[in-house]
């Protein structure tokens, strides 16, 4: 029986924000929502970011913004 093709989301993970011009930033997801196609994340300055599951592209991307930052499961 096949699993999942890449990591799911799970409350507690760490994962990285992807800015524009190539910086990243570690976070923590801290709320899975909609069987797990938005996310809450906390950075590590304290800050709450909300990401969508872009269904075109597979790719958690910032809520609201689409050309803004994009978030990487590990």
């Amino acid at each position: 029986m096949l699993g999942p093709s890449r990591p799911l989301p799970r409350v507690g993970a760490r994962v990285r924000i992807a800015r524009f011009g190539g910086a990243y930033e570690p976070a923590t997801i801290v709320a899975v929502e909609d069987d797990g196609r938005r996310l809450r994340v906390r950075d590590d300055r304290g800050e709450l970011l909300d990401f969508v599951l872009n269904r075109a592209s597979a790719r958690f991307l910032a809520e609201g913004n689409a050309g803004g930052p994009r978030l990487e499961l590990s």
